[in-house]
């Protein structure tokens, strides 16, 4: 049986759902994705207006950017979007 992640609904709290899944280390493929993720998400942020960019904290990894956004309970559409 395999899995299927489904990204998007913004009605409902996704910590849960992103904190199981970067942890998820036996999946070779989510793996991947994520680590492709980190610096096409840092073209995406370089590209927005300063004003917007700074609210993005830094992060090294989906997990570390899972994690200090939610430690920090910002709500920031981009992120929220993305």
């Amino acid at each position: 049986m395999s899995n299927v992640l489904l990204f998007g609904d913004q009605t409902a709290e996704q910590y849960p759902l992103l904190r199981r899944a970067v942890l998820r280390t036996g999946n070779a493929l989510l793996s991947n994705f994520f680590e492709r993720c980190v610096p096409a998400l840092r073209e995406e942020i370089k590209a927005l207006p300063r004003v917007q960019r700074v609210e993005v904290p830094d992060f090294l990894t989906i997990n570390n950017l899972v994690d200090l956004y939610y430690e920090r309970g910002l709500k920031i559409p981009m992120i929220e979007s993305a």
